[in-house]
């Protein structure tokens, strides 16, 4: 398949590049565009035929949910049924912004989307570029990270380049995404309200406007679900092909990071002030004082793990509040749950078993 590369503005999209998009949409094909947490890989989610090319373009599983972006509210009320004005001011609060709400769909939402189910997940991305091309296209993109399945999503359109040319009709070549992880996911058909993924809007500020929400094991990362009501849910993400662990505290780290020997290729991910000094092999993921920064270059850092002649990669936790809870999700799920100490990591790289 020939892929088109349109370099496109994100805050001031021209209009032929944003028609370019829409075009293709409307025709049923596949566009790469950012949001303002990663880049998605969207088609008509109208058209379940069109849908179908996204699961092809990824190798994603046919039971992983879509989510449907919008830009507007009236095209909420195309694709999902909101019960009360009052929980539509609610979400209208956050939109457009990084919140996914799950709510009943409408019978016009095909079943590729929803894999069979009757919930639909909605949101209104916070880009300019996306929300013009949604607009011109006339109806809902559905569209997940634009990456291959199971892989660390694309923040980048260099990446998106690079991995998907070939895989689909176009890619806009528009920079670095904002925020780097990807939208949070709020079951709104349940009571109490609960979390599915967290991500790039903050439980706290969630909470705040909708009372108490339930956080599932799933958002935390600390479990799988049986039945994938949303991505994110069931299968394994954003993994590296490298051994990604993750160590058991901060401490762990910093023992590691200082008593390792030189020549094992190791990279370290981690904070400013624990990488500060060190001349290991190491990824920066920014100060612990801005989670919302190394929320945004956490994919970067496991994509950057793979680039190099590095045995594994080890990275420390972070604290599950804020973009923090996110930010863990994501680990937990590239590393495949593998967790170490920093003797545990020192025995492996001495045995050359590394898995």
């Amino acid at each position: 398949m020939y892929t088109r590369i349109v370099r496109a503005d994100q805050d001031n999209p021209d209009r032929e590049a944003v028609m370019a998009g829409a075009s293709i949409i409307r025709a049923g094909g596949t566009v790469i565009f950012p949001t303002e947490t990663v880049y998605g890989l969207g088609a008509d989610g109208l058209n379940g035929e069109a849908c179908l090319k996204i699961f092809m373009a990824k190798n994603r599983p046919a039971d992983n949910p879509l989510i449907l972006h919008i830009s507007s509210p009236d095209m909420l009320d195309r694709v999902a049924v909101v019960d009360s004005s009052d929980l539509r001011s609610k979400i209208m609060s956050f939109w457009p912004g990084p919140l996914t709400v799950l709510l009943r769909k409408q019978p016009t939402v095909p079943d590729s989307v929803t894999a069979g189910l009757d919930t639909v997940a909605v949101r209104m991305p916070d880009n300019p570029l996306a929300l013009a091309l949604i607009d011109s296209a006339g109806v809902p993109i559905a569209a997940p990270s634009a990456n291959l399945s199971t892989r660390p999503s694309i923040t980048d359109s260099a990446d998106a380049i690079a991995e998907m040319s070939g895989r689909v009709d176009l890619i806009y070549d528009s920079g670095r995404t904002a925020y780097g992880i990807e939208s949070t996911i709020i079951d709104l058909t349940a009571r109490p309200y609960r979390i599915l993924r967290s991500g790039s809007a903050r439980i706290e500020d969630l909470e705040a406007v909708f009372g108490h929400i339930e956080i599932t094991d799933a958002a935390r990362g600390t479990a799988e679900s049986e039945v994938a009501l949303t991505p994110g849910m069931k299968y394994r993400h954003y993994a590296p092909t490298r051994p990604l662990f993750l160590m058991r505290n901060v401490e762990e780290f910093v023992s590691l990071l200082r008593s390792s020997p030189d020549k094992h290729n190791v990279l370290f991910i981690g904070c400013s002030e624990l990488l500060d000094g060190s001349t290991k092999e190491r990824y920066d993921l920014g100060p612990f004082s801005d989670l919302r920064q190394v929320g945004s270059r956490i994919f970067s850092s496991f994509r950057y793990l793979d680039s190099g002649s590095y045995e594994l990669g080890v990275i420390h936790p972070f604290p599950e509040t804020g973009y923090g809870l996110g930010i863990m999700n994501r680990i937990r799920k590239a590393s495949g749950h593998r967790t170490a100490s920093a003797i545990e990591i020192m025995e492996a790289m001495g045995s050359g078993r590394i898995e």
